[in-house]
């Protein structure tokens, strides 16, 4: 068994540790991991210690201690000249991730990338702010369906938290990381940057905050921002996670608030900064996917959000009726995976929107029997024909597209019936 120290900050086995010029990572689940990893390369750098190895022994990684530690790797690289070199096991979660050197994609790339979710990603630009929001509340979208109010929240989220970095933090550029757990129905979405900090930001301000502390819980009061903005953002963030029932921890130089679904705020200011003229921000986020959000009550005092989506916008027809091209929103057309996406697509959709929608199948060529299941037959069987019938139009399928639907539906809905029992209730047996 493996003897390790414990972190006297945190009472814990250390997550992080120096060992000469070997950092390593046991655990990378908390964002206390962040605070030791920058105490290990500041005592590097005391020491003039300009090499140094990263050994990966951690199984559980999640966005708000990895996605910092990247962003501060490439930080103390580019500015104290650290040459950093890694360990990392085979098919780990950080050899695929970007760890080592996080993404930068051009807008076009962004557009074009169906799988965001999992990628250390760097930005510079709001060109890839609007983009990577646009790509991540598709790949939501088609992940799970979710419950009223979460996929527009989730656009203010991701808009105003990564444009907060361009705004107002004095940093080269800033960086972001969005993992979704389907088991748990959860979004853990963190931001990251190595400015000049929240105080920083305020210090100057009316708001003259006297502490790094009181800084941070001033910026989740309505207004209170440098001037450069409307000072609503990390507000907005707050009342959304306290209305999801989510998960919110801001952590900007020495202080650190964390918010929990029982509505305390625990409130740290001894953390270590990355140095005197970089207090960094990270902004680490989790939604439940599940539960409601009443965008309403949110924006009541700062007006409403509209969730402007231009995916959305750009299915419109001219009848001002969503008409959905099923080829050009699906990731194919074979498979039951494929389906799944497609039917929680639609729903998020008829969810956002209120209003029916049209299925257009005029570039679809064929389909497989489980995709049609999964997507059709399912959306059927779920709102029933009255419902459906009010709810979807399906327009442009061939022959065999149609055919294969028709007797997709007819066999869910066969099977379903079998699944009751004489008391009218669904038997889950397997």
């Amino acid at each position: 068994m493996e003897n390790r120290k414990r972190d006297k900050n945190q009472n814990n086995i250390m997550n992080v540790e120096l060992k000469g010029n070997t950092i390593c990572l046991y655990n990378l689940n908390h964002p206390a991991c962040v605070s030791n990893f920058i105490r290990c390369i500041r005592i590097c750098i005391k020491r003039s210690i300009t090499k140094v190895v990263v050994i990966v022994k951690c199984s559980t990684v999640f966005p708000n201690a990895c996605l910092p530690i990247a962003g501060l790797i490439q930080y103390y690289k580019d500015k104290h000249g650290i040459d950093f070199r890694f360990d990392i096991p085979f098919h780990h979660y950080l050899s695929s991730c970007g760890f080592e050197k996080p993404f930068y994609l051009s807008v076009d790339e962004i557009k074009a990338d169906k799988h965001p979710f999992d990628k250390i990603i760097c930005y510079d630009k709001s060109e890839q702010v609007a983009e990577l929001t646009q790509s991540y509340i598709n790949a939501i979208s088609h992940s799970s369906e979710c419950a009223s109010g979460v996929i527009n929240s989730l656009i203010w989220c991701l808009n105003e938290v990564m444009d907060n970095v361009l705004l107002h933090s004095e940093s080269d550029c800033g960086y972001i990381l969005v993992q979704y757990h389907p088991q748990q129905k959860h979004i853990a979405i963190c931001v990251f940057d190595y400015g000049i900090g929240i105080y920083q930001t305020l210090k100057g301000t009316s708001h003259n905050p006297k502490t790094p502390l009181d800084a941070l819980s001033l910026s989740l009061q309505e207004g209170v921002g440098d001037g450069k903005g409307q000072g609503n953002g990390l507000f907005g963030l707050y009342g959304i996670i306290e209305n999801n029932k989510g998960r919110l921890t801001i952590t900007s130089g020495n202080a650190s608030i964390f918010y929990r679904s029982n509505k305390e705020l625990i409130k740290f200011d001894e953390l270590p900064i990355i140095d005197k003229s970089h207090y960094g921000t990270i902004v680490d986020f989790q939604m439940d996917l599940s539960n409601d959000v009443d965008i309403t009550k949110v924006f009541k005092s700062i007006g409403g959000f509209d969730g402007f989506d231009i995916r959305l916008d750009r299915m419109l027809n001219d009848n001002d009726l969503h008409q959905y091209d099923v080829y050009a929103n699906c990731s194919g057309t074979a498979t039951r995976e494929a389906g799944k996406a497609s039917y929680n697509d639609v729903l998020n959709i008829i969810t956002r929107t209120n209003a029916p929608i049209i299925l257009d199948f005029s570039n679809v060529k064929n389909v497989s029997s489980s995709f049609i299941d999964e997507f059709i037959a399912k959306l059927v069987v779920r709102t029933g024909f009255y419902k459906f019938n009010q709810m979807f139009r399906l327009i442009g399928m061939n022959a065999t597209v149609e055919h294969l639907c028709n007797r997709a539906v007819a066999m869910r809905i066969f099977d379903e019936w079998e699944n009751i029992d004489v008391n009218g209730a669904i038997d889950e047996t397997p």
